[in-house]
Parts: C-alpha cells; structure tokens; sequence
C-alpha cells in the first residue's frame, strides 16, 4: 500500500459480506469494508483476465480523492495519466473548436486528479489492495441462484456460501438488480450507441489537422479530444503510458439492446459503416486504424425504487442501482464512491440492528447523488451530439469566440460573468466528497440511532439473539437436508 493513509480503524462489530461482482464496483467495495474490519468473499464469474477489459476509462477528480486517501495515488500514477487540458473539435470537418483546461484552482478545491487508464489498470490495483487487506476473492465462481432471506448464494458449481449481508455489484443485467426488481426489466433503447476501440498514438495524428498539430506542440496534459457533430460524437485519450489511444465514437441512432464489455471486440465493420460520409479526416482514419472494436449499448433503464431487496440482506451498487452511460467521465468513480459510502457506514457497526439501518441509509445517502451523475453525463454526450441546426451553430460560434479570446471555451459569457451550465455541472460533480457525507449522516442520525437502539446492556447479550451466520459452505446434499 502507498499514498496518505493505508488503512482504518475496526468497526467494533465485524460481520460477513459476500459481493457478487468484481469489477470497479465490486473491487472497491471488497476493499472498503475490508479497511475496516469485516469480513468479505468476492465471487466474480470471469476468470482474474477477461474481466479487465482494455478499454480506456476516465477517473474523475471525485473518484481519485478517495483512491488518494485509501492511499493507492503511487500505485494510480504510475499506471495512469495526468489529464489536464480538453480539446474540441467539430466531428464533421476537424475544425478546431477550443480548449478546457482542468486547471489547478479546480483540482486544489476537489483534492484529486484526473486520471486517464484502462479498466484493467483499474481492476488490478483494486484487486491488489483488497487482497492485502485480506479480501477473499473467488473468479470462475459463477452465481446462479440467491436468496436473500437466507443470505445464500449458491454457485454454478452446486457449493453454496452464506453471509450476513449480500452486495449486488454485477451490473445493469446482473441477477441482484432483477432480485431487487422484483422481476425482469423494461430495457428501452436510448436513440444512442457507443463503440469502443483503441489504436497505436501515432494513428491518432497521421491525419490531424495542422492547427491541432501546432496546439499539441504548445499544450501538455494528456489532452482529452472531444469531437462534436451532427448527431455524432467522438472522445479520445492516451492510455498505456501514451502508447495507444482510446477511443470512443457515439451516434444518435437506434441500437439493438445488446452489446456489452465482455463481447468478443469484432464490431468493426457495423461502426466503418455508421460512419458519415462527411467527417473529420482524421478520426475516419482513426476508425479504419483500430485494431479491435466493440459496440456497448447504452439503454435506458428503470429507476429502481429500492436498492435494498424486502429481505433486508441485499443491496445493490454500482451500475446494478443506477446504470450510467458507458465511457462516461463518471461511472469508475460513481462506483468508488458507493464503495467508500459503505466502508464509512459499516465502519460504525456495533449492534446488530445497524447493519439492515446502513443498507438503507447508503441508499437516502446515494440515490440523489448518482442521479446527479447521470444527467449530467447524459448531458455531456447529448453536448457533443447535438445534431445539424441552430442550437449546434451557436454552440460553435461560442466556442470559437472564446478560444479567440484566450478563454476555457465552457465559460459562461461575459455579459454574466459566470461559467457554462457543463462545467458548473462538473465542477460541482467533481468537487463532491462522498466520505464527508457519509461522515455528516452519522454525526447527524447515526449516533442518534445507535444510541436509540442501545440499552446501555452488555452488547454480548445482545449478540445471542442474532441469527445471521457466518460464512458456511455446504454440499447440495447438506443444503436441501
């Protein structure tokens, strides 16, 4: 472990959590319960590869504060980017927009980082310090079945494993979100489609224009480039040290509602031929250049309710309670923060009552949060796509105003003096602190509840009457006797 601060003190009452999952959402939340204490099994259907995909992913300052203090920022910069600066341009002629810059004002205010990796640089690091912090993690372990009155999942395998609490961090098609449904979902598709791909560095410039060339030379920061057209999109970044480029291209159009990470990446040619036939030079030459493509759908699904299922025992995070449009800026750290929120109220356990309490105060703590994070990643990927009309004229008209006057092109305008409706969005989204809120909740109710709940008796009479048991594993045979 590195960074500031490598561990944290025991919560008093120490209980078992199996979380079926282990991608970011899963991983960070193995690695916060563990940091104070519990115990935690983490079963993951994949095998410890090929659920760490190589595509690229943003970590937003508000994600990377709380890594830097879980302290893991060593082991982050040396396997990402630094981003600084966003460069814009317009999809359909490579025309330079303007820039963005992330400046030092704003990462001071938020004390994190914007951070450019891949989802496998991701997982590997979460792995790495959930384990050190004596995290059980099972892959190949494929659930088929749970119940969560029992705190019960059983695997593919016939074995079955019991927990006090189960986490649900295995996605919007996962099992646990269906549990917590109640029954299976009304997908609908969004009207838009997404494909991820990468290629070498020096594909992203062969066809540049010369004024991005000359602005490459002068700007520093791992730039973000942003391709704003006609009912399309395009985001692309340096991964692996700036060795390769991820990109990812988004369309206003209608998708199946298939698609997803774990797809073999043969989408090339349906993406060759959504293409327009008028576009920046370079970014067809991107295209045609990726060696893999993979088309993820981005649907829309319900709101859930409840994130707790009526047993009490199973919770959902991550995208399994409230999916995110992929290669987002936010869905890494969204789910790093959901993590962090569950490590600082189980902190705190010390009767039995508070752990059924936490799952639902996670939730009052969360729901409006991540609806936050959704509009406006929603909105930045509607920003981008903005088809052909008035409203995109004027968007670009602004933009090269300000970049001709020295000016971060999200600004708002000098008549008000403020800054864009995007970038108050992300300055607020970027700058929020998850742990401080958990933290305020427990000060506020937590401690009230907890004392409500106490009688001031020794807490290991109380222990007799609680019935959750720790982990068992049992043969079929043992299971159904």
């Amino acid at each position: 472990m590195n960074g500031e601060a490598s561990s944290s003190s025991a919560a008093e009452l120490k209980i078992h959590f199996i979380i079926v999952g282990g991608g970011i959402a899963g991983l960070s939340a193995a690695l916060a319960l563990t940091r104070v204490g519990h115990r935690v099994t983490l079963l993951e259907k994949g095998d410890s590869k090929s659920n760490r995909g190589p595509g690229g992913l943003h970590l937003a300052p508000n994600g990377t504060k709380v890594l830097f203090h879980w302290g893991l920022k060593d082991s982050l910069k040396a396997a990402g980017l630094t981003s600084h600066p966003l460069l814009f341009s317009q999809y359909h002629t490579g025309q330079l927009l303007g820039i963005q810059l992330w400046d030092d004002e704003l990462l001071r205010e938020t004390r994190g980082e914007f951070l450019l990796m891949t989802h496998g640089n991701l997982c590997e690091i979460l792995h790495d310090a959930a384990v050190s912090q004596g995290a059980e993690i099972r892959y190949n372990a494929k659930v088929v079945d749970i119940e969560p009155e029992d705190g019960a999942v059983k695997l593919a395998s016939g074995e079955i494993l019991q927990a006090d609490i189960i986490i649900g961090a295995d996605g919007e098609r996962g099992l646990c979100r269906r549990l917590v449904l109640g029954r299976e979902e009304r997908i609908e598709p969004s009207g838009l489609g997404l494909f991820d791909l990468q290629f070498g560095s020096q594909t992203a410039t062969q066809e540049m224009a010369q004024e991005e060339k000359r602005l490459l030379e002068k700007v520093q920061g791992n730039p973000v480039y942003v391709a704003m057209g006609n009912s399309a999109g395009a985001t692309g970044y340096p991964i692996h040290q700036g060795r390769e480029i991820a990109f990812h291209f988004f369309f206003r159009a209608e998708f199946p509602l298939d698609g997803g990470w774990d797809d073999p990446p043969t989408a090339k040619p349906e993406l060759l031929r959504r293409l327009p036939a008028e576009m920046d030079p370079n970014l067809y030459h991107c295209a045609h250049g990726a060696q893999q493509v993979t088309r993820v759908a981005l649907n829309k699904y319900e709101e859930l309710d409840d994130w707790v299922h009526e047993s009490g025992r199973l919770l959902v995070i991550g995208q399994a309670a409230h999916p995110i449009p992929h290669c987002g800026i936010q869905v890494a750290s969204v789910a790093i923060e959901d993590a962090a929120v569950l490590g600082k109220l189980y902190h705190h356990l010390t009767i039995p009552e508070q752990a059924q309490d936490f799952l639902y105060a996670f939730q009052d703590l969360r729901k409006q949060r991540c609806a936050e994070a959704l509009d406006g990643e929603v909105s930045m990927i509607t920003f981008i796509t903005t088809p052909d009309g008035p409203e995109q004229d004027a968007r670009n008209a602004n933009m090269r105003a300000k970049y001709r006057a020295g000016k971060n092109v999200l600004e708002g305008d000098t008549s008000d003096g403020g800054e864009g409706e995007q970038w108050v969005q992300i300055r607020t989204i970027f700058g929020y602190d998850c742990e401080d809120e958990a933290d305020n909740w427990w000060v506020q109710w937590g401690l009230l509840r907890a004392r409500a709940n106490s009688d001031g008796q020794n807490r290991q009479s109380q222990m007799g009457v609680f019935s959750w048991s720790d982990m068992t594993v049992l043969s079929v045979d043992e299971s159904t006797s």
